[in-house]
């Protein structure tokens, strides 16, 4: 009882030295704070960024807790050196640094530094070098990239200026094309309006840097980063990828991708036809169909430089369209799914890939559960498959093949038990599942992906680069909704065979709906204001719906709308006569950044007003931030050429009598005639005159 007492008496004063022993231990390391991605602060003061992300995880090991001291990392780093903080992320290992600094045992990442240009640059190119002969190159001072740029310069003979500046990089490669022509850089701090890539021009393993009288700080950390590599080996891959990797610098094109487009023109894109989800001959109108239609739609606009144009061409199997390829008959074809010794066999290459989708046995429903454990398989596989043989072959290379016409006689045969299991991929069950329901057929997933690729003949480097760009362009989003959607697109039930499953209900349903029809006519005899009202209500919703908001033009929804309407006047075999004008409001963002939105709207609004002022029979469209499209007709279209001249004039008299920057009128234009020889869509129209503007926006670049 005593002892229980005092036990009871003690506990609480144990607890509480411990509390305080532990309180005690916690430590506040003062951390520099720099600029993104490493720490990024939104408008709402949540903080994120590689470092800072990396930071926590460190915390969760060490229990610290952190006080930033925000600068430029070229200040904060003399301040490390000082002792005025005691940790500085990002930092590349130098042995004159490690004189002044401690370092981690093991890195936080890897970083590859890129030199930038202009994208408007033409002089300097990547296809040459010596184009940086005697130029301007910029780089942060006292950083590690100075030490890779000098050494790279080395190594490929190249004499140019080294400006060193005390910035943070995303205010270098602003001053690009003012204080030099070039500018060192992580490929994450590119941007398709200010700096595009040029060429990589090294990479190193950053750590964090240590001031160099807090070794206590030292060995916790290296704990703290041993137990992180420990817990997940990919962590700092995961956040390479979510800060560090860039995908805006991804959407230009280079000058060889360009000039090859220029001249070889539309790129030949060859399918196996009968394959949806992924592709297939609409029926129809015989045109391409599928995910793979989807995919090469949002490529077609994908890069900021250059427009996209294909021709596609189906084919009875992949066999046929891998042929075709060799001949030289189209430039690529899809899908394929070649290993890189099958593809080297052919003569081919295998571009990144375009989608992915699992690989399900379609199996007797009988023998579903103990499928996987068998010895012996015997695979129905359609005649002319490449890409099936090819994964079996290299999956599962011990089971037999029996060979058939089409996937419908391979399910056949299957429920017959002439063969064990049709291979199919997950997006195509869909198509099949009304036969398998029929036929007792269920599926169970192999365990095994298929990659699906655009094949592309070796050599056509050109080619090559721009199709493995475009996979990086191409969200993954739109991928996976086109897949999913056409996965059922084949799936086709007679109406004999409704009406006779579903006589009964069928029936129900139509006398269900003329009652409703009854009451609905009783309910409008009495209700004749109220519906007036809502169609008078509805008619107003459509046309905020289609209007800008800002501006008051019609928006990208209504043009759609007015395309489609357009093309179905063409389609009926009308012959209007029509031009479309593009327009691009130059230098938006440095309004915005510069002087703030609110001069960006008004800068927006006087450039819209002018549009409308001068084509003033015409619908305006705005079709992007600062993007704008006029459809010319009628007295407009016949005065097209003099309506542009005006229009440019009263464009210079505004800038020469504006007060302020936003208010005056930079807009780069183009316009495209309609012509049936040239355009089988009004969106050809409408690609020529975006070629137009942008030559002229290239022309006004030129010119400043």
């Amino acid at each position: 009882m005593i002892c229980m007492i005092v036990s009871g008496i003690i506990m609480p004063f144990t607890s509480f030295f411990t509390l305080k022993a532990s309180a005690e231990e916690s430590k506040t390391v003062r951390v520099g704070w720099h600029e993104e991605p490493h720490y990024i602060k939104d408008a709402n003061g949540r903080k994120s960024g590689y470092s800072y992300d990396y930071q926590m995880k460190v915390s969760a090991y060490t229990g610290w807790e952190y006080e930033y001291v925000e600068g430029t990392w070229t200040d904060l780093f003399e301040q490390l050196k000082k002792g005025e903080i005691d940790i500085l992320s990002d930092v590349s290992y130098t042995e004159e640094r490690a004189k002044e600094m401690l370092f981690t045992s093991l890195p936080m990442g890897t970083e590859a530094y890129y030199i930038f240009t202009s994208p408007y640059e033409k002089q300097i190119t990547s296809d040459d070098l010596s184009s940086l002969e005697g130029k301007r190159i910029g780089v942060t001072e006292g950083s590690f990239q100075h030490e890779i740029l000098v050494e790279w310069m080395e190594n490929h003979g190249i004499e140019a200026s080294v400006i060193e500046v005390n910035c943070d990089e995303e205010e270098g490669l602003l001053r690009i094309g003012a204080d030099y022509d070039a500018f060192v850089s992580m490929d994450s701090y590119g941007s398709p309006e200010t700096a595009i890539p040029l060429c990589k021009v090294g990479s190193s393993d950053f750590y964090f840097a240590v001031n160099k009288n807090r070794p206590d700080l030292l060995s916790e950390l290296d704990g703290a980063l041993n137990n992180i590599q420990n817990e997940d080996k990919y962590f700092e891959q995961k956040l390479h990828d979510k800060y560090l990797k860039s995908t805006e610098t991804d959407k230009y094109l280079g000058n060889v991708e360009r000039a090859w487009l220029d001249k070889h023109g539309a790129i030949r894109v060859g399918y196996q036809d009968n394959y949806l989800a992924f592709c297939a001959k609409d029926k129809k109108n015989g045109e391409l169909t599928g995910a793979l239609k989807d995919y090469l739609d949002y490529a077609s606009s994908a890069f900021m430089n250059h427009p996209l144009d294909f021709e596609t061409k189906a084919y009875p199997t992949a066999a046929e369209a891998i042929e075709a390829l060799k001949k030289g008959e189209i430039d690529c074809m899809f899908p394929a799914n070649l290993t890189c010794y099958d593809a080297e066999m052919l003569g081919l290459v295998m571009t990144p890939a375009l989608m992915r989708t699992e690989m399900d046995a379609v199996v007797r429903e009988s023998v579903q559960k103990e499928f996987l454990q068998k010895q012996t398989v015997t695979v129905a596989v359609n005649k002319g498959n490449t890409n099936y043989d090819l994964f079996l072959e290299e999956n599962y290379p011990g089971w037999d093949r029996a060979y058939y016409d089409d996937t419908p006689t391979g399910l056949e045969a299957v429920a017959a038990g002439e063969a064990d299991c049709v291979i199919i991929s997950n997006y195509r069950y869909g198509n099949i599942s009304k036969q398998c329901e029929k036929l007792h057929l269920s599926t169970v997933y192999t365990g095994v992906d298929m990659d699906y690729s655009f094949a592309v003949k070796t050599g056509d480097s050109e080619l090559y680069s721009i199709l493995s760009s475009i996979t990086r362009v191409v969200p993954d989003a739109v991928v996976h909704t086109a897949l999913t959607y056409y996965s059922t697109e084949d799936v086709k039930v007679s109406f004999a065979d409704l009406i006779k499953d579903n006589l009964f209900i069928i029936m129900s349903v139509i006398a269900a709906i003329l009652l409703i029809i009854l009451l609905l006519l009783l309910r409008s005899i009495r209700a004749e204001k109220k519906i007036y009202e809502e169609e008078r209500l509805v008619k107003d919703l459509n046309k905020r719906v289609f209007v800008d908001d800002l501006t008051s033009v019609r928006n990208k929804g209504a043009y759609s709308d007015y395309v489609q309407k357009m093309q179905e006047r063409l389609d009926n075999n009308e012959k209007p006569e029509f031009a479309i004008g593009m327009f691009d409001c130059n230098d938006l963002k440095k309004v915005n950044d510069r002087f703030g939105h609110d001069k960006g709207d008004i800068y927006l609004k006087n450039a819209s007003r002018l549009i409308c002022r001068i084509f003033d029979h015409s619908p305006v469209f705005r079709i992007g931030g600062d993007e704008f499209a006029v459809f010319l007709m009628n007295s407009d279209y016949d005065n097209r050429e003099e309506l542009f001249k005006t229009f440019e004039s009263r464009r210079r008299e505004i800038c020469e009598d504006a007060g302020n920057e936003w208010d005056e009128i930079h807009i780069a234009y183009g316009y495209a005639d309609y012509d049936p020889e040239k355009d089988s869509a009004v969106n050809d129209t409408a690609r020529r005159a975006d070629k137009e503007m942008y030559e002229n926006k290239r022309k006004m670049k030129e010119r400043s």
